[in-house]
């Protein structure tokens, strides 16, 4: 497909309420996955933030290209939602770790995903520059609302409204874009600000503590940690959150990557350890970090492939 050129998506940093109270627009913070979306005002390419092309594994979006109708680049979020209408990023984990495309439909017609467009990058040609008051509004005007895609809502003026409505929806949080701020392919930058109500946090696996009972000769809980300036920081083991389907599909994961030596930069206070190559994401869900940077209480989300492992940092 001759179209857009390929870009890498703006990445938020984390923020405080009282750090967006004005002089910002707030979005919901959406738990899916993210992706640029690139036509020629037909066809349609799907693609990762680690820049992978996801085409194949999402067939109901397809139609998205016909209804912008023109070359265009659109950044946003691949989600799945729940009975309820929440997103939930369990369910989502079913379509983004199919690798089997000839099942591709079946699982696509029990978990049917959106994409929430909320930023546009090209529009016959370059837009990134535009503020984003500007880009909002072209977005707007495609008027792409279809069956598996729509732009979500952006407010402004009363920040506490619109976090009482993430709370209410149990939604993860906002996201706060400063008016007139531009578009900044691949940077992480201030002028985004995540907030988050839910503790979440990515984390990278090094290894596993063997695991007992129904779980002897697979993994009690997965050891994982974040980069710092001296490399991987050990923060914990998670083993609670995974279904019998999915503790088999992570176990197979990690047969595939035993080392010998571990992968932290500091001691890990266990002794049946099975080190692994640290490139596998998972995100995790917990009460708090401890004093000496240990999370408490926490439960296992789903795997993120999206991320890559060496960009994955401590940010809450």
């Amino acid at each position: 497909m001759a179209g857009p050129p390929q870009l890498s998506p703006m990445l938020a940093t984390k923020g405080e309420p009282d750090e967006v109270r004005s002089g910002f627009a707030y979005e919901f913070k959406w738990d899916g996955v993210r992706a640029l979306a690139a036509t020629d005002g037909s066809s349609l390419v799907l693609r990762s933030r680690t820049g992978n092309d996801i085409t194949a594994g999402y067939p109901e979006l397809a139609g998205l290209g016909g209804a912008v109708g023109r070359p265009a680049l659109l950044d946003g979020e691949i989600v799945a939602f729940d009975e309820h209408g929440r997103p939930s990023f369990s369910r989502l984990q079913r379509r983004m770790n199919l690798r089997d495309a000839r099942r591709v439909p079946a699982v696509a017609a029990q978990v049917p995903v959106a994409f929430l467009v909320f930023d546009v990058l090209v529009l016959d040609g370059p837009v990134v520059d535009l503020p984003y008051e500007e880009r909002r509004g072209l977005l707007l005007d495609l008027g792409i609302a279809g069956p598996h895609w729509q732009v979500p809502p952006s407010a402004d003026g009363d920040l506490d409204r619109v976090l009482g409505i993430v709370r209410e929806l149990g939604l993860e949080g906002v996201v706060a874009k400063r008016h007139g701020s531009t578009y900044q392919p691949g940077r992480r930058s201030p002028d985004w600000r995540k907030i988050r109500l839910m503790t979440r946090q990515e984390l990278v696996v090094g290894g596993y503590r063997t695991g007992q009972g129904s779980r002897g000769g697979g993994f009690g809980s997965l050891l994982v940690g974040h980069h710092d300036e001296e490399g991987l920081r050990y923060a914990g083991s998670v083993g609670s959150g995974f279904t019998d389907a999915e503790y088999r599909r992570v176990q197979a994961l990690l047969d595939e990557r035993v080392r010998d030596t571990s992968p932290f930069v500091d001691r890990v206070p266990h002794r049946d350890v099975v080190w692994c190559e640290p490139d596998l994401v998972v995100e995790v869900q917990f009460a708090e970090w401890t004093p000496d940077g240990i999370l408490r209480a926490p439960s296992y989300k789903g795997q993120r492939d999206d991320k890559p492992a060496g960009e994955v940092v401590r940010e809450t």
